[in-house]
């Protein structure tokens, strides 16, 4: 089976087609992945910044008119602590260890630095468990808990910075 040169223009057109084809749903779906990740660690983050400008406008619609914001409004507001959990990072990861993640920044920010094994039994106290090997379910919690810091030898810490 001879392939005229007409033929064979026509074959490697259609195979360098569905490689760039193929190539260019790659670069797709990875600037999808980019944009939607950077959207969702955006509208994590800035939430709070749509929720008083709504209450703002609410208020500036009831008065009629534009308020303009002083240093008393803004002497009064601190910062607010990290998230104990950054959900963006918890793809792929059991509801249940996201749970546990929780109580184990809880109980690290209160009762400040603990070894594993007081930790281990502050969370059974809250209803949590960190099963058979604490120390596997600790790093997934340490990838997850930005606020979770491992000192060394067997001891963990709530870092907020």
């Amino acid at each position: 089976m001879e392939l005229n040169q007409q033929q064979l223009e026509e074959l490697i057109e259609k195979k360098i087609r569905r490689v760039i084809r193929e190539e260019n749903a790659l670069l797709l779906s990875a600037l999808n992945t980019g944009i939607s990740q950077s959207l969702q660690l955006y509208l994590q983050n800035d939430t709070s910044a749509f929720k008083v400008a709504d209450e703002a406008d609410e208020t500036d619609m009831n008065r009629g008119g534009l308020v303009e914001e002083t240093d008393e409004d803004t002497v009064g507001k601190t910062e607010e602590e990290p998230p104990l959990i950054d959900y963006s990072r918890t793809k792929g990861i059991h509801k249940k260890t996201i749970q546990t993640a929780e109580i184990v920044a809880e109980c690290l920010r209160e009762q400040g630095e603990l070894r594993l094994a007081e930790l281990r039994e502050e969370v059974k106290k809250r209803g949590g468990n960190l099963g058979a090997n604490p120390t596997i379910l600790m790093k997934t919690i340490e990838r997850i808990s930005p606020v979770i810091k491992k000192t060394g030898r067997g001891r963990y810490t709530y870092d907020p910075s």
